[in-house]
């Protein structure tokens, strides 16, 4: 795009001298005059300014005038509207704001690359988002992803997700998880095994239309593949069998969206040996353990405090602040 831009505006700019240059050739040669007469006497007739003739004109002079009032004005009128919109409403601007969104990319590091503005993207941006992560978005349709940088302050690429090209300009060897909600399954695998490629120790979570298509998709490579409506039919169900612990959650998340956080949290290699208590700030009072996931699967629920962590585990925490509490 850059070197269309100038290829573009080094056009315009010669399509004006070279009027400019033709008109201060016929004065000098068909009237004899100095360059720089010659030159005066071109850009006030361009300029349509309304000065006196710089010498008198013979016939052929007048005639040459003529021509050039009709044509040159016409072609000098065009390329300065040409100019003028691309400076301020056309490629230029586009241009500068690519540029500056590409140095902000460029700057960001284990961030969240989402592909694709479906409704579930939408809803991870705005998760995302108010969990204070660092987010560069991939969409092709550039008024939604527009709306963005307005409404979050989210860089974005507008393009096809599925191309190499685009994945690099997210940053996605510097990314630590990228989120795939394209409408196609085929499209959402295209892009794991795409990302996989460039990035092999990215996190991965995909959408999935079906069954069939989850295990497809882990199967290429992402971490983890959400169902949507299957998520949204286990809720309606949950709804119905426990609606008051449902309700409290919502009751919960809805009055604290920016502080309450449930996160599960790897066991960190500085915390093997160590107690729960002695690695998490439990006792500030804003956060609690749930349970203790065990390399097998298996769960201990509500572990005492004093119990010793070991490699491979992981903590299933609540709480205020939760990801900021542990970076």
């Amino acid at each position: 795009m850059g070197r269309a831009l100038a290829l573009k505006l080094v056009s315009l700019l010669g399509l004006i001298m070279a009027v400019v240059v033709m008109g201060t050739l016929g004065y000098h040669l068909l009237e004899g005059w100095s360059v720089f007469d010659s030159l005066y006497m071109t850009v006030i007739t361009l300029a349509t300014i309304g000065y006196g003739e710089t010498h008198a004109l013979d016939n052929v002079g007048r005639i040459f005038t003529i021509l050039l009032i009709i044509f040159g004005t016409g072609v000098v009128g065009y390329g300065l509207s040409s100019l003028t919109l691309m400076l301020f409403q056309g490629d230029l601007p586009v241009y500068l704001r690519k540029k500056k969104m590409d140095k902000l990319i460029s700057r960001l590091e284990n961030h969240v690359v989402i592909c694709g503005l479906s409704r579930s993207g939408l809803y991870a941006l705005e998760e995302l988002h108010q969990a204070g992560h660092n987010i560069v978005v991939i969409e092709q349709n550039e008024a939604h992803a527009a709306q963005l940088l307005a409404a979050y302050g989210t860089p974005y690429i507008v393009g096809d997700a599925t191309e190499d090209a685009n994945l690099l300009a997210a940053g996605i060897a510097r990314a630590r998880a990228l989120i795939t909600s394209l409408t196609s399954d085929a499209n959402n695998a295209f892009v794991v095994v795409t990302a996989r490629s460039l990035n092999p120790q990215l996190t991965i979570v995909s959408k999935a239309e079906t069954e069939s298509a989850r295990k497809k998709l882990q199967a290429v490579g992402a971490n983890q593949v959400v169902i949507p409506s299957y998520l949204g039919g286990m809720n309606m169900a949950s709804l119905v069998a426990n609606p008051q612990t449902m309700h409290f959650f919502e009751r919960l998340h809805s009055r604290y969206p920016h502080a309450f956080r449930a996160e599960v949290l790897p066991v960190l290699d500085e915390w093997v040996g160590r107690s729960i208590a002695e690695c998490l700030p439990i006792a500030a009072g804003n956060m609690m353990v749930i349970a203790v996931e065990l390399p097998g699967g298996e769960v201990q629920f509500n572990p005492p405090l004093a119990t010793i962590l070991h490699r491979d585990e992981s903590l299933m925490v609540i709480g205020q602040h939760a990801q900021n509490a542990f970076s």
